[in-house]
């Protein structure tokens, strides 16, 4: 069943809202972002705020609600919407103490994972070498190259997995 053109125009701002906040560097703040009246996440984080908005539209769209409650719930998505979209836009003009904090260890986090990304792809390409090499000494320098990453690839997932662990008191 095709949706209605309000609901398939909402649900492209939704999209493109997403978009946004993808871009953005999604730190918590040290304090709420938006109103308790417009948001009631306790999150500080964009991502919490598009949460709580993914919510409401599906609660809008479901045809089990009453006529007064939706309309009250679109006038909420759509200030919802336009609040997130300014939050995105004006996200430069902070200054810095308001500004998001970045969770440094959620930043190595990600730089690792790129790093265990990128092993992959090298440990991938050189065993398809190695499958298609002709000589002995090729295969035997392909096999140390693998064994190599593969060692790579091992203190990558330690790093990886030690910051995943609590981090302990001192």
């Amino acid at each position: 069943m095709p949706q209605p053109p309000a609901q398939q125009r909402l649900h492209a701002m939704l999209d493109l809202l997403r978009q946004q906040i993808a871009q953005q560097p999604d730190g918590a703040c040290r304090q709420p972002r938006f109103d308790s009246q417009l948001f009631r996440t306790s999150g500080t984080r964009l991502a919490d705020y598009l949460r709580e908005l993914e919510g409401n539209i599906t609660q809008l769209t479901a045809a089990d609600t009453d006529v007064a409650r939706r309309q009250w719930l679109a006038e909420k998505v759509l200030d919802q919407i336009a609040a997130l979209q300014r939050e995105c836009q004006s996200q430069q003009l902070r200054v810095k103490r308001e500004r998001p904090s970045v969770d440094a260890r959620q930043t190595k986090r990600e730089e690792y994972q790129g790093y265990e990304k990128r092993l992959l792809a090298m440990i991938q390409e050189r065993e398809l070498h190695l499958a298609r090499a002709e000589t002995l000494s090729v295969q035997q320098q392909l096999i140390r190259e693998v064994d190599q990453l593969q060692e790579r690839l091992a203190r990558c997932r330690a790093a990886i997995y030690k910051l995943e662990l609590p981090a302990m008191p001192r």
